[in-house]
């Protein structure tokens, strides 16, 4: 067995598929959960990215059998297939992390176009949509299963400039609670992590816009985020990767419905 974790006998030969998985959260957590001993199964859009990341996962453990696959997550047909080859090829599906999900460009909401609504809503809902439906189908047969939804703390209330993306992730809360009621039943959990400011490529893109906004750097815009933060400093993929193994292993196995802050504290006050 890999790593040295105290969880990793739970997850063990586990399978899990990572959604967004090229980059940022996915990335970390696929290779976290690699190192749990978990076969990953890493999606994304970014397909020329993923055989990166699937190098970095196999380093974590050798013995992980996942494997990559292209999946436009707005697509149901693909997602449908994404579930498909993971069952087909590793015989189950324990974990799905429907993680794929974009920010939005920064614009008041009476000059939002069609495209960004539609575009931003199609990713970041309907792809986690199509996640859970593709899981559920084959998880409340197997009478088992752990699906995990990335949402945001923009989705607990609102801010300026980010009204779409910020209702989508509303959505994904009440999304995530929804389908805990229906599949509990069939003994599938299903949760929500919520995360603060992240130091991903997401947040480089974001800063990048907020400092056009203002007339300032990237780095200064990075500092005032951090500064909002009680704990001081922005978040790590590695922070939703923990929070992840938890609620996939038995450690968080009375844990459904929940959406879970992995934010620092910067929505307390």
């Amino acid at each position: 067995m890999h790593g040295d974790s105290n969880m990793l006998a739970i997850l063990q030969n586990q399978v899990a598929i990572i959604t967004g998985a090229a980059q940022g959260i996915g990335k970390g957590t696929a290779i976290r959960l690699s190192k749990e001993g978990v076969h990953t199964v890493l999606a994304d859009i970014q397909s020329d990215k993923l055989e990166a990341v699937l190098s970095e996962v196999k380093a974590a453990n050798p013995d992980n059998q996942g494997f990559i696959l292209r999946t436009d997550v707005t697509s149901a047909a693909e997602v449908d297939e994404l579930v498909h080859q993971t069952v087909n090829r590793l015989g189950k599906l324990d974990i799905v992390f429907n993680n794929a999900g974009v920010t939005q460009h920064m614009f008041e909401l009476a000059d939002t176009s069609d495209e960004l609504f539609d575009s931003v809503v199609a990713i970041n809902l309907r792809g986690v949509f199509n996640g859970i439906r593709a899981a559920a189908r084959v998880m409340r047969d197997q009478r088992a299963g752990c699906i995990i939804n990335t949402g945001s703390f923009y989705g607990k209330s609102g801010h300026p400039h980010f009204a779409v993306y910020c209702a989508t992730k509303a959505a994904v809360a009440s999304l995530t609670q929804s389908a805990a009621v229906e599949l509990a039943p069939h003994s599938v959990r299903v949760n929500c992590i919520r995360p603060g400011y992240m130091f991903t490529e997401m947040h480089v893109h974001h800063a990048r816009d907020e400092a056009a906004r203002q007339g300032v750097t990237r780095e200064e815009v990075t500092e005032q985020l951090r500064l909002t933060v009680p704990l001081a400093r922005l978040g790590t993929p590695d922070d939703i990767a923990g929070t992840v193994v938890f609620l996939a292993s038995k450690e968080g196995s009375y844990i459904t419905g929940a959406c879970i802050d992995v934010n620092g504290g910067v929505d307390v006050y």
